[in-house]
């Protein structure tokens, strides 16, 4: 698995919309949809601004912090906050400004 260190960007993201990423949390991975990738423009952040939008299972949701994203060989530390939930799943997101 390699950790990504540079400044992540929209770019990273984009051609994973519909894919799915293991967030191991407490001895577990739970599978986590990126379902919305979106620029966000007038941002200074080096890489440029961008949300995320995750659908994680229903249970457990997990409080707002910091978890590894991984796919494929590549490993993301994304802070999430759940934003929404409903009879099948939890949504989460994460905001690059």
């Amino acid at each position: 698995m390699m950790e990504v260190e540079r400044p992540i960007t929209v770019g990273d993201f984009a051609p994973r919309v519909g894919k799915t990423f293991a967030v191991p949390v407490r001895g577990h991975r739970l599978e986590m949809r990126l379902d919305a990738a979106q620029e966000l423009p007038g941002s200074s952040r080096i890489g440029g601004g961008f949300r995320l939008e995750f659908i994680g299972p229903l249970d457990p949701v997990l409080a707002q912090g910091i978890f590894p994203f991984e796919i494929a060989r590549d490993r993301y530390e994304i802070f999430v906050v759940p934003i929404a939930r409903d009879q099948s799943c939890t949504r989460y997101e994460a905001v690059f400004f």
